[in-house]
């Protein structure tokens, strides 16, 4: 029988399933927009029903889109805007799938930190990376398998976080790791001297930087010595927003995609020749926990592309940013050259020049304001945003609900820009207020708020690395150089800041620095080294 009947009262109807399908094939445009449209209405309800005990929900003036659209605009500065007009410590946005949850206080962020279980990190971390590094099936398996629940340590991703963290902790293994990254940049400054080079600064940093990270990490066969994997790294990071929303990245995206196709072929090939084994132990424990799992050599090398985001996009941005507001400010470079050369041993070559050995370890203990730099260049451009996962209904502080599948989100420069926490002088930029006496209320204040690195669950496992990276570069470069800025007169004018991804770290600068950089007066002879080796 190829008909069906439907009865309503007296009236009978029937229609022949061809016929049937034929109408709705013919309109079918009509109907598929009535099928979004009720979609729409249902979710819509649904993101703003809410319990009385949960924050306060936060409409968008465009409905349901309106805050997915200005966090991929803006990025997180979209909620240090609704933290200045609402004044919660937290509260709710709806968007397309779901709601969100801003926290803006530390003294909230403390109790998230406190739940790891209930409010989770690996779930939507795990999410993030499957999207972006474009797994198999079987990768994206491996991925998403076992990120909550009683067995979620046998899980690849909270597995894997685990040895991360301790591979990268201070010892023998970092030490490995930070020893080459020094005599990389050694190798690096030593190319500018005796001669002035006009640069793009973020330019050269990214291949500066880039190159001494990943030749620590991944050893003498670093597929970053490629410039096509390097460039299509680079395109990969630019793109990161468009690749992580959109459906089809060959079309929508093909930048980003083509370049991180370029970078996965490069890492790839690193795996299949085994290159990984004469590398740091960081990339031997990574690839050993997805190849036990049954990844294939592709997936491994997309997984390490991705892994690099987190390598990459905190130090780049910061130096250059650090470097910016160092020069532009004559007495704070002048403080800082006082304060390094206190520490640099002198020694006379025969042929008269001069070396200046730092140790990396007295950066670290001797050096106050240097790391104050780094702190204060964290504090004006961290864009960053923790994430995490509800995994259960759960309670925070015993006031706030929070239902399970709630998306939540830790903005690092909602605290950073609160003049409750960094007094009315917020806006300056000034290195000495992390120099402050520590009992004082000022320094209690922001010591909590102070998270460039996160917290809790989410902590960067390479802050380690990282500042004693930047310490180094910067040391190095300001000690060796002097520099004029090719337009504007010469002067430091501001180059504009943007949270170039929704994955960013560090606002990058809207335009690149054109410098002349030119070796230092009074020490055009002088070589500035690193010594990474010295222990204390």
């Amino acid at each position: 029988m190829n008909s069906f009947t439907l009865g309503l009262d007296n009236f009978e109807l029937s229609l022949d399933r061809t016929k049937l399908w034929d109408t709705l094939h013919e309109h079918r445009a009509i109907v598929s927009i009535t099928i979004v449209v009720l979609l729409a209405l249902y979710r819509l309800l649904f993101v703003y029903t809410q319990d009385e005990r949960e924050p306060k929900l936060i409409k968008p003036r465009i409905p349901l889109i309106g805050h997915a659209i200005n966090v991929y605009r803006f990025g997180s500065r979209h909620f240090v805007g609704i933290a200045k007009k609402c004044g919660l410590p937290i509260y709710l946005l709806p968007v397309p799938g779901g709601r969100i949850a801003i926290v803006t206080t530390p003294e909230l962020l403390s109790h998230v930190d406190k739940q790891p279980k209930a409010i989770a990190f690996a779930p939507i971390a795990a999410l993030v990376i499957d999207k972006l590094s474009g797994l198999s099936k079987a990768g994206s398996k491996t991925v998403l398998d076992r990120t909550m629940g009683p067995d979620k340590m046998d899980g690849y991703m909270n597995a894997v976080m685990v040895d991360i963290h301790a591979t990268l902790a201070p010892g023998p293994k970092l030490e490995a790791v930070t020893t080459q990254v020094a005599y990389n940049l050694n190798d690096s400054m030593a190319e500018l001297h005796g001669e002035t080079t006009r640069m793009n600064l973020l330019y050269w940093f990214r291949h500066v930087f880039g190159m001494s990270s990943t030749n620590g990490i991944y050893g003498p066969e670093n597929p970053f010595k490629d410039p096509k994997v390097e460039a299509g790294f680079w395109a990969f990071d630019d793109n990161i927003s468009d690749l992580l929303i959109t459906p089809k990245a060959s079309l929508t995206c093909p930048t980003g995609d083509s370049g991180r196709a370029n970078a996965w072929a490069g890492f790839a090939k690193y795996f299949e020749n085994s290159g990984h084994l004469k590398g740091s132990e960081l990339v031997k424990i990574r690839h050993r926990h997805a190849a036990e799992r049954g990844c294939s050599d592709l997936d491994i090398g997309k997984l390490e592309v991705t892994m690099i985001i987190g390598i990459l996009t905190n130090t780049v941005p910061t130096i250059f940013w650090a470097t910016y507001y160092v020069y532009r400010d004559a007495d704070l470079l002048a403080s800082l050259r006082e304060e390094i050369s206190k520490i640099a041993t002198l020694a006379k070559k025969a042929d008269g020049s001069r070396i200046w050995t730092i140790k990396n370890v007295d950066l670290k203990n001797s050096a106050p304001l240097l790391t104050a730099t780094i702190n204060e260049t964290f504090r004006h451009r961290t864009c960053g945003i923790s994430s995490r996962f509800v995994t259960e209904t759960t309670t925070l502080k015993d006031q706030y609900l929070l239902k399970k599948g709630t998306i939540m989100e830790l903005p690092n420069n909602v605290i950073h820009s609160n003049p409750e926490y960094w007094g009315p002088t917020v806006n300056e930029f000034n290195p000495k207020r992390f120099l402050a006496d520590p009992r004082s209320a000022e320094a209690k204040a922001a010591r909590g708020a102070f998270r460039p690195f996160g917290g809790g669950a989410s902590l960067c496992a390479g802050r380690h690395q990282a500042m004693s990276q930047m310490l180094g570069g910067l040391a190095l470069f300001i000690m060796g150089n002097d520099c004029t800025p090719v337009h504007n007169r010469g002067e430091w004018k501001f180059p504009g800041a943007h949270g170039h991804t929704i994955a960013a770290a560090v606002d990058l600068p809207s335009t690149d620095l054109w410098l002349d950089v030119s070796p230092r007066k009074g020490y055009e002879a002088d070589f500035w080294v690193l010594n990474p080796e010295a222990r204390e």
